[in-house]
């Protein structure tokens, strides 16, 4: 972790309200640290979204966040940014240095119009905390009919996919 010291932090100002599905933060891309709570916390899907080459595997890193709570959109996990009125369970995942901008752009297109990114403080399992740390979150309504109660499963997943290798185009 010791990398994050020379880690040019971004401008958080974007971050202070929830996204919306026209707008994700507007700031450039560097290199960050991505928090994970669905599928992208398998590895090999991981690789296979971002084209890493298959030789080498993701250094997925155990994190927790809060101000989100997870909500399910069919299958697929989502966050909700919470708002202060609401109690806030926390949210535990995985996370991933994306060092390129076309690692970030394929995440992107993986993650499809239904999410938008934000900015997120994740707190690693060792205590050390991290700012600036990138996350998809639902880019529709908070309280849209779509979203139910429910939470990942990371095994049951694995289990019953074929990690969904769709061509997406990347």
């Amino acid at each position: 972790m010791s990398s994050q010291s020379t880690t040019q932090k971004p401008d958080l100002t974007e971050a202070i309200a929830p996204p919306t599905r026209l707008s994700p933060p507007n700031v450039p891309f560097t290199p960050c640290h991505m928090f994970f709570y669905g599928s992208l916390m398998d590895t090999t899907q991981l690789k296979y979204i971002t084209a890493l080459p298959s030789t080498s595997t993701p250094d997925l890193l155990p994190a927790t966040i809060t101000g989100f709570r997870m909500k399910m959109w069919s299958i697929y996990p989502t966050l909700i940014a919470s708002n202060h009125n609401e109690s806030v369970s926390a949210v535990k995942g995985m996370l991933w240095k994306c060092e390129t901008e076309t690692q970030f752009e394929s995440l992107v297109r993986y993650e499809t119009d239904a999410y938008t990114w934000c900015f997120c403080t994740a707190r690693l399992d060792d205590g050390t905390v991290l700012e600036g740390v990138r996350t998809f979150c639902w880019a529709g309504e908070p309280g849209s009919r779509e979203l139910e109660e429910g939470t990942f499963d990371l095994e049951g997943w694995r289990t019953n996919s074929t990690f969904l290798k769709i061509d997406f185009d990347f």
